[in-house]
């Protein structure tokens, strides 16, 4: 019985667990059943979505997928070296996949997609991967394959993170898989790729962090460009801080900024490794290339000093672009199609610089000592600002060129290319050259004396030296070396018949030496209805309308150093395309505008000026003969503007300093004297001697330099010592007449008057004097007194009635010897009254004046009736005059 009762419990239990289990089934399938619905649904859902966000995505047509790429121009130094990127967003230089080493590309391969070649354009395993990892981590990794990316770069934006770009990055991977091949795919995604700052591409990043093209990249160095591309700010190698950020642990780079300093990144090396790592496991590398690789210094190869700083050359960039923008447009371009072509066609412009010479003119720039009285004006700017060019005066090339002072980013107002006054840097090209074009000489004499070209105060002198004071003769050698304002005025009057045809034969020689800025009546500058021009004697001082820039300075006195040959400044000498193609062939123009003789005529006499000279100061060498310095200094009215104007053999260059709004500044152009010598010495530091070439036609001839003619019998007896120089001629220029200027005259010792016949010969003295091709009289020119006067011929003559009497002792007479007693001069009758005495020696006097005067009137009457025979009278006058 319980056995019964047993076996019903159990089979109820069996039952109970049975319905159990069916119901737990039914439920089962039930949920089962929900979630496939569900997931059908969601599937479609999903579907529906996906079809619809990729039927609404835009076409794309891969076999046009280079055009969507922009690629950077750059510019180029002399040797070929990237100095500077043209301004667009990023930096990209496209290579073709067979340029780009096999181990570059396995780098990329197998840290980005390592089932690259094997899938369609997505990676299901890795997506699988990264949705498990996710998952059970919590972070964010991705999966995109290389035609993902390529796809992102290429047609969608990288800062779209929404679910819908991810479902059309996928697609357009998908398509690109299907429409191009896998070496097409890695060669644009190698191109494309960000690899930290403005870098994009192996190419350019291979440039930016390593100074070097991909193809020269080792294994480690490949591995650390291919780990930016997953946080390129984290993994960029390079960091760029400010200096007070600089610690002692950093790896520094480059510190050749003034405000920043570019050191090592050292978060890059451990990606790096992973890199490395990803590559031996899957067999890219061998063990002894990973071994090599984890041990290669990686911060040592480091030269990011190519397209990192990208404002050491802003002037001189923004001059090439605008030449070679000018030099597509001659070609036929449009300004639209040039424009497009420069900022994205992936250009190669080979500038003109020098990047020892510019880097030396920047440095000096940002010296502060250089420049005396710096201070910020009401708008922050430094003043005074300055702005300098060097020239290799034999091509045009422009080696360096700074338009302005502590000035960052783009620059937009280049002092190099917009005119102010020149002062006295202006008289070798206005009015000397043109001088000794027309026939002077470095021996032509003038007078400096007070001339009077001020039509509006005719009775004042005008100009006047800086100094305020007079020579008296010069030669035109010495007037430059000094700097002389009245005789530039007087040579530049001499250009011409007249005022007007001096002044156009001034602006003939200044235009045809390359300044642009002359201002005629032609072309007036019209200001509040009133008209400015150029014409004026102002002008030979360098007081122009508009005045000269640093450039077309530089270019004029570039003639003078090319013996006599103007050469068009130029930025850059080629530019190719990105297919290597030559677009321009920038050839300068090459004009002769003098003959060798007059350019090295002026050079000569330029080189005075620095010998011994306002611009001593510039020499490159104590005597300014191992590399000899041409040139000459300007100051304008109230030291507004400080120049220097020079030329060695090797190259010209022209430095102004200033305020932008003309100001009076704490030194002239000393102060421009001394930063040119800076500069130009340290560029010419490691070069040979090197001289002025010497023409044939150039003689040398001793002359007189008080009369620019050959040496008469007095020159040498000059009572300033012997007046005889050696000078050099064009030939056929020499001089042929002797000196006129020396004369030798007796004079009366003690009135320093002429002598005559009736001077006594004891007071009689032979000396040398000067006599002025124009006589000059003090007392026409409000007293002033030149300093060659005293030696000037005298023109009155010996008077007895008045020298002689006066040079003798007699009472009330002082022409005694000084400190002796004249026993005669006491009165010994009546010493104690000075006023009976006083009268009494004048009365002797006079009455000694009457006697003379009787006696002389009674010799003049006997010559005049003795007129019928004065060789005999003559002959016994001498007798009895001796």
């Amino acid at each position: 019985m319980a056995d019964n009762n047993q076996n019903k419990k159990t089979d109820e239990s069996k039952k109970r667990t049975k319905k159990s289990k069916n119901r737990a089934f039914k439920i089962f399938k039930i949920v089962l059943l929900s979630i496939i619905i569900i997931g059908l649904i969601g599937t479609a859902a999903v579907s529906a979505i996906v079809y619809g966000i990729i039927k609404d995505a835009e076409p794309i047509d891969p076999s046009n997928i280079y055009e969507l790429l922009e690629e950077s121009s750059f510019i180029l130094d002399a040797d070929g070296q990237v100095i500077e990127k043209i301004q667009s967003d990023n930096v990209r230089i496209i290579v073709d996949l067979k340029d780009i080493p096999k181990h570059v590309q396995d780098a990329f391969v197998s840290i980005e997609d390592e089932r690259f070649y094997t899938h369609n354009g997505i990676d299901l395993r890795g997506i699988g991967r990264a949705i498990y990892t996710n998952l059970r981590t919590g972070a964010r990794h991705g999966a995109s394959t290389i035609n993902q990316q390529l796809a992102v770069n290429l047609y969608l934006s990288r800062g779209d993170r929404s679910y819908s770009r991810k479902i059309k990055d996928m697609y357009y991977g998908i398509v690109l898989d299907r429409e191009l091949s896998k070496d097409q795919i890695l060669e644009a995604y190698m191109n494309t790729i960000n690899l930290g700052g403005v870098a994009h591409g192996v190419q350019a990043a291979a440039q930016t962090y390593f100074s070097k093209d991909v193809g020269d990249l080792t294994i480690a160095e490949a591995a650390l460009i291919a780990g930016i591309t997953r946080y390129p700010f984290r993994y960029s190698p390079i960091k760029t801080l400010y200096k007070d950020q600089v610690e002692e642990n950093h790896i520094i780079l480059d510190d050749s900024d003034s405000t920043y300093t570019i050191v090592f990144n050292e978060v890059s090396l451990q990606r790096q490794r992973t890199v490395l790592g990803v590559m031996r496991r899957l067999n890219k590398i061998t063990e002894e290339e990973y071994q090599a690789a984890l041990e290669e210094d990686i911060a040592s190869n480091l030269k990011p000093n190519r397209l990192a700083n990208q404002e050491i050359t802003s002037y001189f960039g923004d001059l090439v672009k605008r030449d070679v923008m000018a030099g597509l447009q001659n070609e036929g371009y449009t300004k639209e199609e040039a424009q497009a072509m420069l900022y994205s066609g992936g250009l190669r412009i080979y500038s003109t610089m020098d990047v020892r010479a510019q880097n030396i003119l920047e440095e000096e720039f940002e010296n502060p000592a250089n420049f005396p009285g710096s201070k910020l004006d009401e708008d922050g700017n430094l003043q005074p600002q300055a702005a300098m060019v060097i020239v290799d005066h034999h091509t045009g090339e422009i080696k360096a060129l700074v338009g302005g002072r502590a000035m960052k980013g783009e620059k937009i107002y280049n002092r190099a290319l917009h005119p102010r006054q020149p002062g006295s840097a202006i008289k070798p090209i206005a009015v000397y050259t043109p001088a000794v074009d027309m026939g002077n000489t470095a021996a032509t004499v003038f007078d400096e004396v007070p001339v009077y070209f001020n039509t509006n105060k005719p009775n004042e002198p005008w100009p006047n030296n800086y100094n305020k004071k007079f020579k008296g003769l010069i030669t035109m050698r010495e007037a430059i070396q000094w700097s002389s304002n009245v005789v530039a005025v007087e040579a530049a009057s001499r250009l011409g018949t007249d005022d007007l045809s001096a002044f156009n034969t001034m602006f003939e020689y200044m235009k045809k030496m390359g300044i642009s800025t002359v201002i005629t009546r032609e072309d007036p500058l019209v200001v509040n209805g009133k008209k400015y021009t150029d014409e004026t004697y102002s002008t030979a001082l360098g007081g122009m309308t508009r005045g000269v820039t640093p450039l077309e300075l530089t270019s004029a006195y570039g003639v003078l150093a090319n013996k006599g040959i103007l050469m068009d400044s130029i930025t850059y000498t080629k530019v190719y395309d990105r297919q290597g193609n030559l677009l321009l062939d920038n050839k300068p123009n090459a004009n002769r505008v003098l003959t060798p003789d007059v350019a090295y005529i002026m050079t000569d006499m330029l080189k005075t000026v620095v010998n011994a000279g306002t611009g001593r100061n510039a020499r490159i060498d104590s005597n300014n003969s191992r590399i000899p310095v041409s040139g000459k200094t300007g100051t304008t009215s109230d030291k507004k503007d400080a120049w220097f104007a020079g030329y060695s053999p090797y190259y010209t260059s022209a430095l102004w300093i200033g305020n932008d709004i003309p100001q009076e500044l704490s030194d002239g152009s000393g102060m421009s004297v001394r930063l040119w010598n800076k500069i130009m010495t340290k560029i010419h530091r490691d070069y040979s001697p090197k001289s002025f070439e010497v023409p044939d036609n150039i003689v040398r001839v001793s002359v007189c330099s008080e009369s620019g003619k050959l040496p008469g019998p007095y020159c040498h007896l000059d009572p300033r010592g012997s007046t005889i120089i050696s000078e050099i001629f064009i030939k056929g220029t020499e001089p042929t007449e002797e000196c006129d200027v020396h004369v030798l005259a007796d004079i009366h010792v003690p009135s320093g008057k002429l002598a005559t016949e009736l001077t006594p010969p004891w007071e009689i003295e032979s000396r040398v004097f000067i006599q002025r091709p124009v006589p000059y009289n003090p007392e026409e020119n409000n007293g002033i007194v030149p300093d060659d006067y005293i030696y000037q011929l005298p023109t009155e003559y010996y008077d007895p009635t008045i020298d002689w009497l006066d040079s003798l002792p007699f009472p009330g007479n002082n022409n005694g010897t000084a400190g002796e007693e004249d026993d005669s001069a006491t009165d010994v009758i009546n010493p104690e009254n000075p006023d009976t005495e006083e009268e009494s020696e004048e009365s002797t006097t006079e009455n000694a004046r009457d006697i003379l005067r009787n006696l002389l009137n009674r010799r003049n009457n006997q010559n005049q009736g003795n007129d019928g025979d004065n060789s005999g009278n003559d002959a016994e006058n001498n007798s009895n005059n001796d």
